[in-house]
């Protein structure tokens, strides 16, 4: 259940990173997650769908890649994210 908190983090992020850098649409954000994430990319994408509303990330897709090199509690991160 703490995808939500999860996805609205990233929404946050890359808002603000998108507004600074003069991105006016995001087309794709890549997160890497480490074996013990525990995030469900199926409730993640539900919440994504929800909360992306209104944003320059309203077409975006969020996809998640592995990374074997996570460890401790840093268990993910936006690693880019694509726009125009």
């Amino acid at each position: 259940m703490h995808e939500s908190a999860v996805c609205r983090e990233i929404v946050d992020i890359v808002s603000h990173a998108a507004a600074e850098n003069d991105i006016e649409k995001v087309y794709e954000i890549v997160v890497a997650v480490g074996e013990y994430s525990c995030v469900n990319e199926h409730q993640l994408n539900f919440y994504f769908d929800v909360m992306n509303k209104g944003t320059c990330m309203e077409q975006a897709i969020i996809r998640l890649e592995k990374d074997m090199t996570l460890t401790g509690p840093s268990q993910m991160y936006i690693r880019t994210f694509r726009g125009e």
